[in-house]
């Protein structure tokens, strides 16, 4: 595309010339406004949303300040057992996270922090996927058989009770900071630190008791004005947390792709898939890896303001939350 722009900047005539220009402004101006089209997501799994698994980082540093509100509010409901294990998971999960992020002048360096407060308890999701199942046939799974919007976590081992939690709990959960590196190149591209602190509280399930740092890439490549590609890859290092120490790893990896489209003036649909390493020792499903798909849009005001909604689903059956709802808020200052 630039190449046939240049070309076109040869020919003689102003007029050539002149659109040639404004076409190749145009394209730099889309591209500057909004780099990156990924959900702000990751796994919300009571058992894991505590580690400093990091969220989906920018694949570029912004060019002055910007702020973002992201909500999810997710429904787990299950009942495993294997060998000298078993697992029951009957729960609701919110959390709201605060996001702030900006850059130190123009050195390609970028900061951000991230705020997050949740909840995990009993809720009201129930009885509305119980019909969503109804509606379209899926299967139920253990929710027939447990009672509705109740809280109740239970992890036996070799006989043992290693986790019982019977009531809602809410609070800070670990606060995350960050710092990024634009690599120059033609794809955008990123390299990020992030820093995970024990500010939660591993028996409210808001924190792990320990620092996580996470080292990862964020990429998008513009495959032109409407369509667009995006990933990212992570490895992290997991402190020795308070949850199920004994069986907890210290390097978990991760990984998104994702891609999107324009569809209607600022309106984009977009899919993406995250996955990820297991966090503990076990054969439960829910304790190991994971894959989680992503499905919706984003919408961009022309006051700037983007507004994300989405739906999670466990592509990997009772490895994450049956579904979470996404709604994301942001502004570029």
């Amino acid at each position: 595309m630039r190449a046939a722009l240049l070309t076109l900047l040869l020919i003689p005539g102003g007029v050539l010339a002149d659109a040639a220009s404004d076409e190749d402004e145009a394209l730099d101006a889309c591209l500057r406004c909004d780099f990156d089209h990924a959900f702000v997501v990751r796994d919300q799994n009571p058992l894991l949303s505590g580690f400093g698994l990091p969220m989906t980082m920018p694949t570029s540093v912004p060019y002055g300040l910007s702020g973002r509100i992201d909500l999810f509010w997710g429904s787990t409901a299950l009942v495993q057992e294997r060998g000298n294990e078993a697992l029951f998971v009957d729960a609701e999960t919110r959390e709201a996270r605060l996001t702030l992020q900006g850059s130190f002048m123009d050195t390609g360096i970028g900061w951000q922090i991230q705020l997050p407060y949740r909840y995990t308890g009993g809720g009201t999701l129930d009885s509305f996927i119980d019909g969503w199942h109804d509606v379209f046939g899926l299967p139920d799974g253990a929710r027939s058989a447990l009672p509705r919007d109740q809280i109740g976590i239970s992890y036996t081992r070799a006989g043992t009770r290693r986790l019982n939690i019977g009531s809602s709990a809410s609070g800070l959960a670990d606060i995350q900071v960050a710092i990024g590196y634009e690599i120059p190149t033609e794809t955008t591209l990123t390299a990020w630190l992030t820093i995970e602190l024990p500010t939660g509280d591993a028996d409210k399930l808001t924190g792990s008791g320990a620092t996580d740092v996470s080292l990862l890439l964020a990429g998008q490549r513009h495959l032109s004005t409407r369509w667009s590609v995006f990933g990212q890859a992570a490895a992290t290092y997991l402190g020795e947390g308070d949850l199920l120490p004994d069986q907890q790893r210290s390097l978990v990896w991760s990984g998104m792709a994702g891609v999107s489209v324009e569809t209607w003036r600022n309106l984009s649909l977009k899919a993406q898939i995250d996955a990820r390493t297991a966090a503990y020792d076990s054969d439960l499903g829910f304790l190991s890896d994971a894959i989680v798909l992503t499905v919706g849009g984003d919408y961009r005001f022309e006051s700037g303001w983007r507004l994300d909604l989405g739906v999670s689903e466990d592509l990997a059956v009772e490895h994450s939350p049956d579904v979470v709802f996404v709604l994301g808020i942001k502004q570029d200052w």
